[in-house]
């Protein structure tokens, strides 16, 4: 309806003689039955869906506020946001948990990129580790962390292709290279030699290629074979021969290794009869020279006389017809009379020469012989100066040995001309070993040197090959290893891993002769995983030991929910510094006087006395252990006969009572009975701060109420104008 229909509705109506009032139905946007627009929006009350409210109608724009603003009949329509369920909290949503609303939702998040909205470590980006789950929500588990593995059944190092499996670490009996032929034979894999065994040794597909051999028939047995009849094998066949060339494979002394006799047979086969290398073939000498003697060293074999060779053989020359057994010896080195000796002594032209007993070619003039040439054992010279020593003589160098090897009258080290001088190692400080730097060549060995350049400090007595290698930065033992560097290092120090890098050290252990990296000298720290937790932390309430002594929040109990203590006794005993104060307990958090008498004080409440009542309140209800109590006044006026609070001391009249016990009196009491039956705590009660007093008794948890006897009794005598507040403390 438009406005101006609206307006002359509403003139007609108000000209209407008979309806001179509107009646009002009690509709916001109707008067009496005409729509109305109370919220002047602009939109009348049968259109707008609130007319009380302008910011609603049907022109209005939807926003994320809970209402149906454009009165669709919609609420939020289109202007509210996805959110996703992040049960694991770690920033990444369930993409099949989505939440619609105007603002975030606890325990949500706007992506819905979560693989797995039930594992914190599972989530985009998150580091992927072989632990078959697909850690950064890519799609694929472990990717890029698997290889290639194949069963090694056979334990030969190469596995079976038919049966590979990808994974990151398998158990053992698995490998990485492939190409076994025969998983179940270890003699069977590929570059292993190929051998005669009926096997594919190198997996090429081939068995036995190139291994067997070519054998023989041998029919009489004499291990060689007939070119007739061949066969291939591994090893040698029964019947076979290994080797073929028999001539004559029915008579087992015919072969090539048969011995050629004069039998008019080819025994050796070598298709030559009775050739003159026969074994029983005679010998005949050359007769070069005619004269019916032949030559020993020339000779053939042969099964008959050749022509120019005789039987005789002492013709020591076959070249002089001259020269013959019988003929005239002479000094022209011919053995002319062929009797074995050429030029003996006898010649007319022989010479004198010198015994060389040592045989050095130096000869001793004293001893003589006379022949065409020198005899064994003589020489020419007669110049050796010791003829009993063949490295003695005037070509024989001079060498360390006490001798005047060379014939020239010097010895050793007088003889420039010495040679095999030892070198010397100077050993300055006396441990044995010499400094190969520092050197001297003589025979003898001079003082402070040796014949070992293997010391590498000859400063140092303790430094040598027989030194002890210590923790000291020096190679003690010379074997060019340091300390820790040395396998044998003695009075190395135990050092242990410090992990968490707090300056203690846990339970393993590292020998060295000093701090390896990350260790120290002490294994005091008992959670090596926390920097937190060492002997020198403070302790905090936390249910954790971090001083290391042995006891959890010690020094600390009472100071959190976390360590909650027994009562405030147990507080002072783990810290005997604490201060008076509020403290957490087992029952829940209390006040606690440290101060007084020593402390440890639980207060359990404060009871109201007066001179003709009391509160009748039980206290300790909660059921405190306790074997002192402590009263203590807190405020109050004159109190009973006395002046409080200066003179209670004196004639004290505040009455308790322990439990279900008869009501109890302290010492200096000063006021009536009334007729009850009472215990005295004479004995038991100790003033404290002046008025303030302690009694003891035996331990229970016993509750307690205080009062004057008088108001108890309701026997006012009037001696109780006062009143007061006493704090009840409880101490075990």
């Amino acid at each position: 309806m438009s406005r101006l229909s609206l307006l002359l509705v509403t003139l007609a109506l108000a000209c209407d003689p008979t309806d001179k009032e509107a009646d009002v139905d009690g509709l916001a946007g109707t008067v009496g039955d005409v729509p109305q627009d109370a919220d002047g929006d602009g939109f009348l009350g049968d259109e707008d869906c609130n007319d009380g409210d302008a910011s609603v109608g049907p022109g209005a724009i939807e926003v994320c506020d809970g209402i149906d603003n454009n009165c669709d009949g919609r609420v939020d329509e289109e202007v509210m946001r996805d959110f996703f369920t992040d049960s694991d909290g770690d920033g990444f949503g369930d993409p099949t948990a989505p939440v619609e609303a105007c603002d975030q939702p606890p325990d949500t998040v706007p992506t819905a990129t979560d693989c797995d909205d039930t594992d914190a470590d599972v989530f985009p980006g998150a580091p992927e580790l072989c632990n078959g789950i697909d850690d950064d929500c890519s799609g694929l588990p472990d990717e890029g962390l698997t290889e290639s593995w194949m069963p090694d059944a056979d334990g030969d190092g190469y596995g079976d292709d038919d049966r590979a499996i990808d994974t990151c670490s398998p158990d053992d009996g698995w490998v990485q290279v492939g190409g076994d032929c025969d998983d179940s034979e270890s003699a069977s894999f590929p570059g292993n030699p190929e051998v005669c065994d009926e096997l594919d040794n190198d997996c090429n597909g081939d068995v036995d290629e190139g291994q067997k051999t070519t054998f023989y028939i041998d029919l009489d047995g004499d291990s060689w074979g007939d070119f007739v009849s061949i066969t291939e094998a591994c090893a040698l066949p029964p019947g076979y021969a290994a080797d073929p060339g028999d001539c004559d494979d029915g008579d087992a002394l015919v072969n090539p290794d048969a011995t050629e006799l004069c039998n008019g047979i080819d025994d050796d086969c070598d298709s030559v009869i009775d050739e003159d290398e026969a074994a029983d073939a005679l010998i005949w000498y050359l007769d070069g020279d005619t004269d019916g003697y032949g030559l020993v060293t020339a000779t053939t074999t042969a099964c008959s006389q050749p022509s120019g060779y005789v039987s005789s053989n002492t013709d020591c020359d076959d070249s002089q017809a001259s020269i013959y057994p019988g003929a005239a010896e002479s000094c022209n080195g011919e053995d002319d009379d062929c009797d074995t000796v050429v030029d003996e002594d006898d010649a007319i032209d022989a010479v004198t020469f010198y015994r060389d007993a040592d045989t050095d070619g130096y000869g001793d003039a004293a001893t003589t012989y006379d022949a065409c040439s020198a005899p064994s054992g003589y020489v020419a010279s007669n110049t050796d100066c010791d003829d009993t020593d063949i490295s003695v003589n005037p070509g024989a160098a001079e060498v360390c040995n006490d001798e005047d090897d060379d014939c020239d009258g010097d010895i050793d080290d007088d003889d420039s001309a010495v040679s095999g001088a030892s070198t010397w190692y100077a050993d300055l400080d006396s441990d044995g070993y010499g400094d190969a730097s520092n050197t001297l060549d003589a025979c003898d060995q001079p003082t402070s040197y040796t014949t070992d350049d293997q010391d590498c400090d000859d400063s140092d007595a303790d430094v040598s090959p027989d030194g002890i290698e210590v923790c000291n930065s020096i190679d003690d033992d010379c074997d060019g290893d340091i300390d820790d560097d040395d396998s044998d290092v003695s009075g190395t120090a135990t050092w242990y891993d410090d992990s968490d890098g707090d300056g203690y050290g846990g339970s393993t252990t590292i020998v060295a002769c000093s701090a390896p990296s990350g260790a120290v000298s002490t294994s005091t720290d008992c959670d090596d995983s926390d920097a937190g937790v060492s002997p020198g932390a403070s302790e905090t309430c936390d249910g954790v030991d971090e001083d290391c002594d042995g006891a959890i929040d010690n020094g600390v109990l009472g100071t959190g929910a976390a360590c909650p203590a027994e009562d405030c006794a147990e507080i002072i005993a783990d810290n005997p510094s604490a201060a008076d104060g509020s403290y957490e307990l087992d029952f829940g958090t209390y006040t606690c006087d440290m101060t007084t008498d020593g402390g440890g004080w639980t207060l359990v409440g404060t009871g109201y006395v007066y001179g003709t009542g009391y509160t009748g309140t039980y206290h300790n209800s909660e059921g405190f252990s306790w074997n002192e109590t402590l009263f203590a006044y807190s405020s109050g006026s004159a109190h009973a006969h006395c002046t409080y609070p200066s003179s209670l001391t004196s004639c004290n009249n505040l009455g308790f009572q322990f439990g279900s016990e008869n009501w109890g009196l302290p010492l200096n009491w000063g006021a009536s009975l009334c007729g009850l039956s009472t215990t005295s705590y004479t004995s038991a009660t100790t003033y404290v701060g002046g008025y303030d007093f302690v009694v003891d008794r035996s331990t229970s948890t016993d509750t307690i109420r205080v009062g004057t006897l008088e108001g108890i009794a309701s026997c006012t005598i009037g001696d109780n104008p006062g009143a007061a507040y006493v704090d009840i403390y409880l101490r075990q």
